[in-house]
């Protein structure tokens, strides 16, 4: 590929918003060209091994999310890739469900359904900066084995992550906490030749030791709770080993970073993901610090895996089936958009009338610290993530879609999660292709037509 290409829909990223946004820009008909650094689909689903997807449901049990996210899933199943029930319901007790995907059959499945819809896939390939004119993006410039060319487009939706195209453009944003620190860093990996069935025994003997039930809103104890567990998959996302923890830490056996290990199963017997390392105070848009990460990363796996080994009853056998290609990176930029998500909104369960998909996850914040802290939604609700969220100030022709939207940063800590973002890039995506059939801008699109077309399609606003 060299030279200039002209379409009406550009996505910079194919993390699960951009696959979600580029489906829903193709089947409203427009041209639409998908780009991503991998030869793969999926982001951190795929590349950053991330296990499973949060949350389909509220706490209520009410599925918030539908449209292309669920037929995702139900391509999974279909296709191996996921559990017969899809979404498991989840113990821990910060999602009502947890969806356990597996990463190579969501490689396949989302490339089937990005193709069929007539997405034009642009692999392998870096995206240099946004094409301006005046206050407008206009495409972008690439590069790849090709070498450098443009593409040049209606609108473009920035699915990067990280604001990539919206903040060279001259979107402003904000970079983490007030002092510009971001959430930890995780290495994501798995272990094989784990037996769960026993280790669900030793659940069920020290509940005190796990975090079971923690919103509220379920009314229930963790003995309770773990009373009621009968298999491994009704504790598909475990957390705990507390005092473990701190004697490994103080035996110098295991990263002083986090208070807690956490895995969640997959659909292979006897594999798990495991989400236990923690790599503090370093951005996931600074090279250095990346690369910091990536090494100190590495360094932690095995030793969390010798952790496991040794306080986890059924690991005792368990090894390292591989690693992340990606590094599990929680925060970055956030847009300063049209219209913030803030932490109330979400807490009150708040919802409106340009309202364009829900959230339902706890407001999960990994402080620079180690210390991670939850923040539940009143009631066992959802709130909802309106339009502007997507549009950055100062900016035209570009629509955000991702974790790196328009919210405050508790709010930040829920919306980031798959099955929101997921839904957000369907509405991304169905507006830019509003938008190129009705010659308009994103931020003149009427919502309440988005909407409806939203609703038509299965979504949940």
């Amino acid at each position: 590929m060299a030279g200039r290409e002209d379409v009406d829909v550009l996505v910079v990223g194919a993390g699960m918003a951009g696959v979600c946004a580029a489906i829903a820009a193709a089947r409203g008909g427009a041209e639409t060209v998908l780009t991503d650094r991998y030869t793969f689909l999926g982001g951190n689903a795929t590349a950053g091994l991330l296990g499973n997807f949060l949350t389909f449901h509220n706490m209520k049990g009410e599925q918030i999310c539908r449209g292309i996210p669920q037929e995702i899933v139900d391509e999974l199943i279909a296709g191996g890739g996921a559990f017969p029930e899809g979404h498991l319901p989840n113990a821990y007790g910060n999602a009502y469900t947890v969806t356990p995907v597996d990463a190579e059959t969501l490689k396949w499945v989302t490339q089937r359904l990005c193709l069929g819809a007539g997405v034009r896939l642009v692999l392998n390939t870096y995206t240099l900066g946004p094409l301006m004119h005046k206050d407008r993006v206009v495409g972008a410039r690439i590069a790849n084995k090709s070498g450098e060319s443009e593409i040049r487009a209606r609108v473009v939706i920035d699915a990067s992550g990280d604001a990539d195209i919206a903040v060279q453009a001259g979107a402003p944003f904000h970079h983490g906490d007030e002092q510009g620190k971001t959430m930890s860093i995780s290495l994501f990996f798995r272990l094989a030749g784990v037996d769960l069935e026993r280790h669900l025994r030793f659940i069920k003997a020290n509940p005190d030791q796990f975090m079971l039930g923690e919103d509220p809103y379920i009314g229930k104890t963790r003995q309770e709770i773990a009373a009621g567990l009968r298999t491994h998959k009704d504790y598909p996302l475990v957390t705990g080993y507390y005092d473990a923890v701190k004697q490994a830490q103080a035996r110098g056996e295991f990263h002083p970073n986090r208070q807690r290990v956490v895995f969640s199963i997959t659909t292979i017997p006897g594999v798990v993901t495991v989400n236990s390392t923690s790599m503090l105070g370093l951005s996931g848009v600074n090279n250095d610090e990346l690369t910091q990460a990536a090494i100190e990363g590495r360094e932690q796996i095995f030793k969390v895996r010798d952790f496991f080994r040794k306080y986890a009853p059924g690991f005792e056998e368990a090894y390292v089936l591989d690693s992340a290609t990606a590094m599990g990176v929680r925060e970055t930029r956030r847009i300063a958009g049209e219209e913030t998500l803030a932490t109330e909104d979400c807490v009150e369960g708040r919802k409106g009338s340009r309202d364009i998909g829900r959230g339902a996850y706890c407001l999960d914040v990994h402080q620079p610290s180690g210390v991670i802290e939850h923040k539940h939604i009143k009631g066992g609700e959802s709130y909802g993530i309106p339009y502007g969220v997507m549009l950055p100030k100062n900016v035209e022709g570009c629509l955000v879609a991702g974790r790196c939207v328009s919210s405050d940063r508790f709010a930040n800590g829920s919306v980031r999660n798959q099955a929101h973002i997921m839904a957000i890039g369907q509405a991304a995506g169905t507006a830019a292709a509003m938008c190129v059939e009705g010659g308009a801008c994103p931020r003149e699109l009427p919502v309440d037509r988005l909407r409806e077309r939203l609703w038509r399609d299965g979504a949940v606003v």
